[in-house]
């Protein structure tokens, strides 16, 4: 049986498909110079080269950040990029706080040549104001057609209510009376 089915592909190998971890992404190569096109990453060494470069170009060209891409964290930046880069991708990651979550998204946002948004949260701040946060968001992302990572931690939530609005976006993409319907028209 396998023998039959290594006729079928032409650049069968076995290594690459049933090696561990298998990574797929369509990052390395635009890291190259190339088009980017998803495929398996050939080796460890050739992951860590592209991320390693782009970390370095984020640290010139945004802020500096000190990151140590270890195996996970090279494994975790490929999941959020091949997510986020989908059409209409969004995710919720979950973990402890200090694990990198943050630094991991805004390189994979980099990578992709999103924006990042995020929002400040004061003492007044009230569902009116989420509201408006959110409003500028999606006028960003969907009216202007800009890629964007909008990044809300789980401190800046100070009201459960908050949730609803999250519950939204990551499930359906969609938030109810988000915008007036004058306001869509116009949009």
């Amino acid at each position: 049986m396998v023998a039959a089915q290594k006729e079928q592909f032409v650049d069968y190998q076995e290594a690459a498909i049933f090696g561990t971890p298998l990574i797929f992404t369509s990052f390395v190569d635009a890291c190259k110079g190339h088009d980017p096109s998803y495929r398996a990453v050939k080796d460890n060494e050739e992951l860590s080269d592209a991320l390693n470069g782009k970390l370095d170009e984020y640290n010139e060209n945004v802020a500096s950040m000190e990151l140590v891409l270890f195996q996970q964290a090279m494994e975790h930046i490929t999941r959020i990029c091949r997510i986020v880069d989908q059409p209409s991708g969004h995710s919720l990651l979950v973990g402890v706080g200090g694990s990198g979550k943050q630094s991991l998204s805004k390189l994979a946002a980099y990578i992709l040549g999103q924006d990042i948004y995020r929002i400040v949260v004061s003492t007044n701040y009230n569902m009116g104001d989420l509201k408006t946060d959110i409003q500028t968001a999606f006028m960003k992302s969907g009216a202007q057609g800009l890629p964007l990572m909008f990044i809300l931690t789980d401190g800046q939530i100070i009201n459960d209510r908050f949730l609803m609005y999250i519950n939204d976006i990551l499930s359906t993409g969609y938030v109810p009376e988000l915008f007036a319907q004058d306001e869509l028209e116009a949009i």
